[in-house]
């Protein structure tokens, strides 16, 4: 598999309006193997888009059903429908926040390919493999550029083009190498016994001689090299080491593209001076106050405030019914309850999704009510850190934090907080909700 078709299988439509995405050709539903659907297209069905699907903000749920098997069914319907009618968009699986980056896809693709020598090979090959993914995980959290991790990744899988691979591979052109004329251009002589690249050596300020022995093999090398990483300014050799073998690479190729030939000290200080820039940004980066680092805890404190309402959820889930019942309670700022509401709807697959569906459903609510101030007090506290940070690890939960974010831009303060007080009332509303067939409102209930 390229590059490029895994980057396709890793992506998958993230439904906005449903407009943009095909039903039967794009890959849009999570869960399946490739993100499409499993089930044959009925005869004289004339349903192609996604959207056709929905009406109102829902899935039309008797149209689901009679269109797909029960797999793709469940799974379509567990799919957030978005209130902001945006567009729909591409998710990468493998990101942080659905988004593609070269770190994340390289990094997914090592693992790939490293769990592709495990299930192939035998107990020795699997050492192997471990030690790639020692290699992956090293080479990515080096304070270095993106494009230098590149390089690296590429040079470890004997992708760069020096001039005896691609004689090899293509059988054209010449296999010599171009700075010294002397012998074959493969990796391991282009950075290690090329004489042009030994003179950079010489002059540089750290020395690998105990690994001389490894450099007639690129990744035993860099294996090798490794194991410095526990001593003391361990890591920072590695990161000067990395940038200096980035720019025998560069000074290579002045010369084989534009015959220009750099002195070895120009070589080893660009390394250097680049190295220490690196770290100087990152540095900078990871100076970040105390407060910021409590997951979001505590982000925004509650402020007790007479114009301002406390919204408060629970969640009651049923698995004969594949049900889930949610109560919501909106207090004041003396605690007097003001409304309450009791909701049921179809169980997702999700803990965490059924809670943020709630949220969502709650802050409609009070967005109904007119309410310009309200907080939040949020039942998950791994939940309140995919909303303070908007940042989720799963598609469906990127749609709700989308809609959440957008639902607290039409307050005038619309705040999160942890619930470490769980209300009982909440509770007995989303239990006494499982039993309703339709969703209840109650203006200063008694019964809570």
């Amino acid at each position: 598999m390229n590059v490029r078709d895994f980057v396709q299988n890793g992506t998958r439509k993230k439904i906005g309006n449903g407009k943009a995405t095909n039903i039967w050709e794009d890959n849009w539903i999570p869960g399946n193997k490739d993100g499409k659907v499993t089930s044959a297209m009925p005869q004289n069905c004339n349903i192609r888009r996604v959207d056709e699907l929905i009406s109102g903000f829902r899935w039309r749920k008797p149209l689901v059903l009679r269109t797909f098997n029960r797999k793709d069914a469940d799974k379509i319907l567990d799919i957030p429908i978005s209130i902001s009618g945006r567009e729909d968009s591409n998710y990468w699986l493998h990101g942080g926040n659905g988004i593609y980056t070269v770190n994340s896809g390289y990094k997914a693709l090592s693992r790939e390919t490293a769990q592709h020598i495990g299930r192939k090979a035998d107990e020795a090959e699997t050492s192997s493999a471990n030690s790639n993914g020692k290699q992956w995980k090293w080479l990515w959290k080096l304070k270095v550029k993106s494009k230098i991790k590149h390089f690296i990744w590429r040079s470890l899988n004997g992708l760069l083009p020096v001039n005896g691979l691609v004689f090899n591979r293509t059988h054209h052109g010449d296999p010599i190498c171009d700075s010294c004329g002397e012998h074959n251009e493969f990796i391991e002589h282009m950075f290690f016994q090329c004489s042009r690249a030994q003179a950079v050596w010489k002059m540089a300020p750290i020395q690998w001689d105990g690994l001389t022995e490894q450099t007639g093999n690129f990744r035993v090398w860099w294996t090798a090299m490794l194991e410095v990483s526990y001593r003391t300014e361990g890591r920072e050799h590695i990161e000067l080491t990395t940038n200096i073998l980035w720019q025998i690479w560069k000074r290579r190729n002045e010369w084989k593209f534009n015959a220009k030939r750099k002195h070895p000290w120009k070589t080893v200080n660009k390394g250097q001076q680049e190295w220490q820039e690196q770290a100087s940004a990152w540095s900078k980066e990871t100076m970040i106050p105390e407060d910021a680092e409590r997951d979001g805890e505590e982000v925004e404190p509650v402020d007790v405030r007479s114009d301002e309402m406390h919204i408060r959820i629970s969640t009651s889930v049923q698995k004969q019914t594949n049900s889930v019942g949610t109560g919501i309670l909106a207090t004041n700022f003396s605690h007097q309850v003001v409304l309450a509401w009791a909701l049921i709807d179809r169980k997702t697959m999700n803990q965490l999704q059924t809670i943020a569906e709630a949220v969502k459903m709650a802050i409609i609510k009070a967005r109904h009510q007119q309410w310009q101030k309200i907080t939040v007090h949020i039942p998950s506290p791994q939940l309140l850190k995919v909303i303070t940070t908007g940042v989720a690890k799963d598609i469906k939960m990127s749609t709700l934090a989308d809609d959440n974010n957008n639902l607290r831009a039409l307050f005038q303060k619309c705040s999160f907080c942890l619930d470490r007080r769980l209300d009982k009332r909440c509770d007995m509303i989303s239990d006494y909700a499982l039993g309703i067939f339709q969703d209840e409102e109650w203006i200063n209930p008694q019964c809570v």
